[in-house]
């Protein structure tokens, strides 16, 4: 299983990781309709009904991930959240349903990726914003290729920054770039070497590299950045589609 829930153990980065990127769309959500889509236990799509939005869906495809986020939402009485089961390719919701779309870590588990980009685009109202976030291959998985069964048994594919652009520039034009979880780039260097030799190796150097980093673990070490002339390279990508005065 890999969902996350704050009450149960979960890698610490991971956890901060989470945290960290719906805390930062939560300054996109106020005032809006708002799909938190892959919702998981629903600790994010609180976050973003906190956060001020006007309404918010929890939307999980398996069921026990959507009894357990319904149970979370069963503690939040007469508030604007409700919660669908729903197929990131199939969405049941009508055209321009929502100002705000979340799907982190999402689009790596599904087959038909295409379909999914393409239903975010039609649920999306017009100025609406889709935020979507997968793991960077080159940092995590160096030396495979998107065709590539990737080490997590969870993942159908994973991306590197310009396959994720090509998958989603189609419908989105105008997209921002932000990453988590930065490493340098002699750090990446070292991976895409090792990685040319073992795939299996360089994954398991960062998963080491991560945990020898616990004692310094903190949720601001993975806040969003903006990639656009940064420094180092980052272990998960986000793209902001839509607006780019949409958010902070």
């Amino acid at each position: 299983m890999e969902r996350l829930a704050l009450d149960r153990f979960a890698s610490p980065w991971l956890r901060n990781q989470h945290l960290a990127r719906y805390r930062w769309a939560a300054g996109m959500a106020r005032g809006g309709r708002v799909l938190d889509l892959a919702c998981g236990s629903g600790y994010g799509s609180a976050m973003l009904l906190a956060a001020g939005a006007r309404s918010v869906v929890s939307a999980d495809l398996s069921a026990e991930a959507f009894l357990e986020a319904d149970r979370a939402r069963s503690g939040v009485g007469g508030s604007p959240l409700r919660g669908v089961r729903a197929d990131a390719a199939a969405l049941p919701f009508q055209d321009a349903s929502f100002d705000l779309y979340v799907s982190f870590e999402t689009i790596e588990h599904v087959e038909a990726d295409t379909r999914v980009v393409a239903e975010a685009r039609r649920v999306l109202a017009p100025g609406g914003v889709f935020l979507c976030s997968t793991p960077e291959r080159a940092v995590i998985s160096p030396g495979r290729t998107l065709a590539d069964r990737p080490d997590n048994p969870y993942h159908v594919r994973e991306y590197e920054l310009a396959e994720f652009e090509a998958l989603l520039r189609p419908a989105f034009p105008d997209i921002e770039w932000f990453g988590q979880t930065p490493c340098s780039e002699g750090w990446k260097r070292l991976l895409t070497a090792v990685g040319a030799r073992s795939p299996r190796l360089a994954h398991g150097a960062h998963r080491a590299r991560n945990i020898l980093r616990l004692p310094a673990e903190r949720e601001q070490r993975h806040a969003p950045y903006r990639l656009r002339g940064a420094s180092g390279w980052p272990e998960v990508l986000i793209a902001r589609c839509g607006p780019r005065n949409a958010g902070r």
